[in-house]
């Protein structure tokens, strides 16, 4: 995923779902809040407790400080309230930790100067394309020894570890999951007559019933019937869905080097898919350079778009933000292309600064297990995700649905179904195709330099929705030979 997809938009659902957000992708804040000038967690060489990371404190234990990222700013009226009642409960169980707030997200343009200075928070959210190369700079914690110690590592799933791990060690704990999916403005679906008799859309089955109903959309109701990102790196990431169900791939190995493959026919024929959706279907909007934080958000969220490719974190953003009706969103699996169902796997991570000290790494964990994120099934353990799915019901927002569970255990996903489904809001049956087939096909984001190839990718998109005559092979060409070029000749 892009820096600026659903790894920006870490909204409402991630934390109702455990996931913690789209997101959103996840939102990429920067700054500090008044608490967040208090020097650094990591600069500060506190003693911690002795108590295990799923324990209460013991007598002895002495004051530690950590800094924890993606806090909510204070116009974030749900989440601030979420985030105030899980430190009230943190300070209330664990009086010798004391909080640091720091808004900052995770982006590429930020990250690098931040972590070179020092000043990572303690606890700090990113990507699983960003893993592999924050791990290889030294700018994580090896956590090995507390994630044995609490037995974290047995209960999540194992596909997903493999994106933090290296020589046998522990680098960060997958936090959520998602796999792209297809979301619908319900509104403009009854306006164009594609719903059945109980109001639900007519999902699209593949991509070209997708064009079909996009233009009967735009016919209908003379809005765009589908959105398609094309800056910020998000254009690249939603056209790998399309691509590889087309039978594109990107990267591959040859002889221990690494090379760009997208110079193919199959590719070509899903860019001039991308292509006749603006010129063949007319479907797009007008804005050929358009973002899904700023511009889906806003057009979806008012009834000025039919469709688009989504995550499950998204909807609370428009639904608190721009008013939009919690009853105004469906979601189904994403259309089969001519090799099939592929679904983007993506997700985010958390980690922790290289410089923290145990007793921050045990205080760290301890403040996860409060949020919600815990393979217990204790009330302790649960209250976090309890009290996220209360509050989020409380102020209207979507409750019910969820994104890619981490853990593994049953105990576990039958105890967060239970606090779930006591708080549902929303008729399910309009998630249910995406929560039951939208992981067929699933693929891992590439290993190697996704968020570039991404951006590279933007650059090929916008061509094709800018100029009628663009040849997408041609385009292909020249983007594979510089991405090669510029990016993997350099990680030989």
């Amino acid at each position: 995923m892009a820096s600026n997809k659903r790894k920006n938009w870490q909204f409402t659902w991630v934390v109702i779902c455990v996931f913690a957000l789209v997101i959103a992708g996840c939102s990429n804040n920067k700054g500090n809040n008044e608490s967040s000038k208090q020097p650094s967690a990591s600069s500060q060489n506190s003693q911690g407790s002795e108590s295990s990371p799923t324990g209460e404190a013991s007598p002895e234990s002495k004051p530690v400080t950590i800094k924890i990222s993606n806090w909510p700013k204070p116009n974030d009226e749900a989440q601030v309230k979420v985030y105030d009642a899980l430190a009230a409960s943190m300070k209330e169980k664990y009086p010798y930790i004391n909080i640091v707030k720091d808004e900052w997200g995770y982006d590429v343009s930020s990250f690098l100067p931040k972590a070179a200075s020092g000043e990572l928070p303690t606890v700090y959210e990113t990507f699983f394309t960003e893993a592999d190369k924050i791990i290889k700079a030294n700018y994580a914690a090896d956590i090995t020894d507390i994630m044995t110690k609490t037995a974290i590592d047995k209960a999540l799933n194992p596909e997903l570890l493999k994106l933090v791990q290296k020589d046998g060690k522990y680098y960060g704990i997958p936090k959520d999951g998602y796999v792209m999916g297809m979301m619908y403005n319900v509104n403009l679906f009854k306006q164009a007559g594609l719903v059945d008799d109980k109001g639900i859309p007519k999902f699209p089955k593949t991509y070209e019933e997708l064009a079909q109903t996009a233009q009967v959309i735009k016919e209908k109701t003379g809005k765009p019937g589908f959105f398609f990102p094309t800056k910020n790196n998000q254009g690249g990431w939603m056209f790998m869905n399309i691509a590889w169900a087309y039978g594109a791939e990107f990267e591959a190995q040859e002889d221990g080097k690494w090379k760009a493959v997208f110079n193919t026919p199959e590719a070509a024929a899903a860019l001039q898919y991308v292509k006749d959706l603006k010129w063949k279907y007319n479907v797009l909007p007008a804005n050929n350079l358009v973002d899904v934080g700023t511009d889906l958000f806003q057009m979806f969220g008012t009834d000025q778009v039919g469709m688009s490719f989504g995550i499950s974190d998204w909807a609370n953003a428009m639904v608190q933000n721009l008013k939009m009706s919690k009853d105004n969103l469906a979601m189904s699996a994403l259309p089969a292309g001519p090799k099939g169902n592929v679904t983007l796997l993506g997700g985010g991570l958390y980690m922790f600064a290289p410089d923290s000290t145990s007793e921050q790494l045990d205080a760290a964990f301890k403040w996860l297990e409060v949020k919600g994120f815990s393979s217990q099934t204790t009330k302790e353990a649960l209250d976090g995700l309890e009290t996220s799915s209360k509050t989020a019901n409380e102020q209207g927002l979507i409750v019910g649905p969820h994104g890619l569970r981490v853990w593994v255990n049953e105990d576990r996903i039958n105890a967060e179904q239970k606090i779930l489904d006591q708080y549902t809001n929303v008729n399910m049956a309009m998630f249910d195709d995406y929560m039951k087939n939208g992981s067929k096909g699933l693929r891992p984001e590439v290993p190697v330099n996704a968020q570039e190839l991404y951006k590279t990718l933007d650059v090929v998109i916008q061509a094709v929705l800018t100029n009628k005559n663009a040849d997408p092979a041609k385009l292909l060409e020249k983007a594979a030979s510089d991405f090669q070029k510029d990016y993997l000749d350099k990680v030989q």
